[in-house]
């Protein structure tokens, strides 16, 4: 039955982010674009499933996706659209999951909660992504009254993406957490090499010896500690699991 979540899934993602065009989402409050994309929906999965004897699901399923869809264009001026397209998107994979449940003889098993593999995968994602920022940050504290910033470096701040840097980090820890685990230490390398280029016009403008400093340490500490905790998660799934 892992064929149906596939036609489900395809139709899904065929009808929200391929056939949907720019125009439908900018006026979706008018109801021809509405009813639109959602006559889209259900002629892609009456066809992905003409076959199946879905009717049940398929009009579940529609009829969850409009209700979702009304109440992401109640809530747009109330929340940040990117919190509104995780949880409209969250929520129509809820729809077509309870409607194969529901309607058909699959059943998504949750024993991979049991399984230590799922909880020692979290646990490593949660120290490289927060535990270890604010390692970073408790360890450079004590470096912060000499990171001088000039007026044009204040100037320049109001031009940054806000907590660029935070979500950055992260996601060179977790790029890297992923190479030790995968064993391809070359990527890790090329990492840092970009990451050089990239930070390199910054420091050179800046001309600031203890700058460059603070920058270097908090480098190789994201990446120190990246690789810490990948090559334990190695050694704890080969050894002890």
């Amino acid at each position: 039955m892992w064929l149906l979540l596939l036609k489900f899934l395809a139709a899904h993602f065929l009808g929200d982010f391929v056939f949907q065009t720019k125009k439908m989402v900018q006026h979706k409050k008018k109801s021809i674009y509405f009813l639109s994309h959602i006559m889209i929906h259900t002629a892609l999965l009456i066809v992905f499933l003409w076959n199946d004897e879905m009717w049940w699901a398929i009009a579940y399923v529609v009829v969850l996706h409009a209700i979702t869809d009304w109440l992401k264009l109640q809530l747009s001026h109330k929340m940040k659209s990117s919190v509104l397209f995780v949880l409209d998107q969250l929520l129509h994979f809820v729809a077509i999951a309870s409607a194969l449940m529901l309607f058909s003889t699959l059943r998504i098993s949750l024993d991979f909660f049991n399984q230590p593999q799922w909880w020692l995968v979290l646990v490593a994602i949660i120290l490289v992504t927060q535990v270890t920022a604010i390692f970073i940050r408790i360890i450079l504290s004590p470096y912060q009254e000499h990171k001088k910033i000039s007026n044009e470096d204040k100037q320049n701040d109001k031009k940054v993406l806000f907590n660029a840097g935070k979500y950055i980090g992260i996601l060179e820890r977790l790029f890297i957490f992923g190479f030790v685990v995968a064993n391809f230490w070359e990527g890790i390398g090329f990492l840092l090499a970009a990451k050089s280029i990239f930070r390199f016009g910054d420091l050179n403008n800046a001309k600031e010896r203890h700058l460059t400093e603070y920058v270097l340490i908090g480098t190789f500490l994201s990446f120190g500690c990246a690789i810490l905790v990948g090559l334990i998660f190695n050694y704890v799934l080969i050894n002890l699991i």
